[in-house]
This record gives structure tokens, C-alpha cells and sequence, in this order.
């Protein structure tokens, strides 16, 4: 599995989950958008570039792909790309809170994306063992 963290999301959360998975033979992948394409490029532009380039990729954004809805929404259907987007309590939460979250939910996305291809889910703020993603 490869993950990708569009331009919405600090690139140290990608970073620092590629280390956390480095031993994990499951996850191929945990990158930024700015590791492969210039930091301005736009979602209907990066979408198809990524999957054309380097094969299916699991997106995480906070982004909810509605600048430009029916593009981006196009864009992500035509790759087949899985994206979770994290709800929008995470935009007002500090840095570190959002760390930790994001780590604490990431045994959850990981098992998601090995059964899921394609489609959006919603990942909520709040985290509880039975918290689960939502289809958007």
C-alpha cells in the first residue's frame, strides 16, 4: 500500500509516519505532495499524474475536494483512488493534537485501505475502538 498526503496536511505528518512504518512490509509508501510535484499543483492536475506515474495510492486530506467539486470528484473517481478525509473538527486543533490523532488512527485507515478500492471516506475527530470511517 502506498499512501499520499496531499498538500493540506503537513508534510512532517507524512514523514513521520514513513518512519513509523518503516518495518511494515504492508505500506510500500507514505509520502507528501511536495516529495513529487510542486507544491501549487492542483488537485485535478496531481490526481491523475499520481496514478499514471506511480500505480494506486491511498490519499489522506483535509481537503473536502470542493473548489472545483465536480473535477476533483471526477479526477478521483477515473484514478480509483482511495481517499480519506479528515473531518473538519481536525482543522481547528493544534499541531500536535492532530499528530497524535492522525497516529492513533492510522492501524484503522491501514485496514481500511488493504479491503477498500476507491472511494471517500470520512474520518471523524473523535476516536473510540468502535470508531469507524464514514462513506462520503
Amino acid at each position: 500500500m502506498k499512501f499520499f498526503f496531499d498538500n493540506n496536511l503537513p508534510p512532517a505528518f507524512a514523514h513521520a509516519l514513513a518512519a513509523l512504518c518503516d518495518r511494515d512490509p504492508d505500506i510500500a509508501a507514505v509520502i507528501h505532495l511536495r516529495d513529487r510535484f510542486p507544491g501549487d499543483t492542483k488537485d485535478p492536475v496531481w490526481i491523475p499524474e499520481l496514478v499514471k506515474e506511480f500505480g494506486p495510492w491511498y490519499v489522506l486530506s483535509i481537503d473536502k475536494f470542493k473548489k472545483d467539486h465536480r473535477a476533483e470528484r471526477e479526477a478521483i473517481r477515473r484514478a480509483g483512488l482511495t481517499v480519506y478525509v479528515l473531518d473538519s473538527q481536525w482543522s481547528g486543533q493544534p499541531y500536535w493534537s492532530k499528530a497524535a490523532r492522525l497516529v492513533l488512527w492510522w492501524p484503522t485507515l491501514t485496514k481500511h485501505a488493504s479491503l477498500s478500492s476507491g472511494g471517500v471516506y470520512r474520518v471523524p475527530w473523535r476516536f473510540t475502538n468502535q470508531s469507524r470511517l464514514e462513506a462520503c
